[in-house]
């Protein structure tokens, strides 16, 4: 786990809404919204980046710059995390799902690239099938794509605990129109710690990047 400050909740700025929402035994809420991959979608089959990595990698590099998305809540207090690392779902050749929870971003893309290409690899592969899933780190951001159908809205189910804090974030099939490359994006976030606001941040932060890749696609 990654290094943390603790955060009294009497020293937190949106000490009025956690105590509200945190209460809630449906606490999280969902938005949907378009972004341009054009830029970014060259960049990386120009270089040879595997696009779906490209994405995690980017998406955690942007989240981890608004401070909303780095609190988490352990049950007892408020953390602020120094790093959010990411956990993505990965299709297997069995026709079902598997996690990858075990990359870091410690170091530049192309660290992360050279850990997680053999690690998806091997979990495509159904190495992982048969391991329980159980979530340990808070200190995550949960990745998943659904490449085989555009959607407008998406939840995704929650467990009302510590883990229901961490934000999820999906995307559907890239849209080839016009010249631009495009795809909804989805985030469930939990209303205790991130509002509109830190959810608008989030989307300009991303598309910022997406606009620039190689700013964030490097090493």
């Amino acid at each position: 786990m990654n290094q943390y400050q603790v955060i009294e909740l009497e020293d937190f700025i949106g000490q009025k809404h956690f105590r509200l929402f945190s209460k809630y035994s449906d606490p999280t809420y969902s938005l949907t919204t378009v972004v341009d991959l054009t830029a970014f979608y060259h960049h990386a089959k120009k270089q040879g980046y595997p696009i779906y990595l490209s994405l995690v990698y980017l998406m955690t590099k942007a989240l981890n710059e608004v401070t909303a998305f780095c609190y988490r809540y352990d049950g007892e207090k408020i953390l602020l995390f120094d790093r959010i690392d990411p956990g993505f779902t990965v299709m297997t050749d069995f026709g079902v799902y598997d996690n990858c929870d075990d990359i870091d971003i410690h170091g530049d893309f192309r660290t992360f690239l050279n850990e997680a290409i053999p690690l998806v690899a091997e979990i495509k592969k159904g190495s992982y099938l048969g391991r329980e899933q159980i979530d340990v780190r808070l200190d995550k951001f949960y990745f998943s794509s659904l490449p085989w159908m555009e959607f407008t809205s998406l939840t995704q189910p929650i467990d009302n605990g510590p883990f229901a804090y961490i934000p999820r974030i999906a995307w559907d099939k890239f849209c080839f129109k016009d010249g631009k490359v495009t795809m909804h994006l989805n985030f469930q976030v939990h209303h205790a710690l991130i509002e509109g606001v830190h959810l608008g941040q989030a989307i300009t932060r991303i598309q910022k990047y997406l606009n620039e890749p190689e700013l964030i696609l490097i090493g």
